[in-house]
């Protein structure tokens, strides 16, 4: 069971302030019980699941020039470095 400090903890460690705690108990609780039910599932192969392709089926890896035009575009620093925008 989740209760309302372990919610604010939550909050506290991922520095977003929650007005309503209670509202996400549900959620929570919602998604450890999901990771519960992964945690039972029993898997008897060690093999790893995935889907093999074939290379005769995988396109051709073609070079395609890009003009110049997209960095004439760019905002550029000093010494003609391209400034990207902040990250927040």
């Amino acid at each position: 069971m989740v209760d309302r400090k372990e919610i604010e903890h939550l909050g506290d460690l991922v520095k977003v302030e929650l007005k309503e705690p209670e509202k996400y108990i549900k959620q929570v609780e919602q998604i450890l019980n999901y990771f519960d039910s992964l945690d039972k599932v029993d898997f008897h192969s060690d093999d790893i699941l995935r889907t093999e392709v074939a290379a005769e089926n995988l396109r051709d890896d073609v070079h395609e020039p890009c003009g110049d035009s997209l960095i004439e575009h760019l905002k550029k620093d000093q010494n003609n470095f391209i400034r990207a925008p902040k990250m927040v």
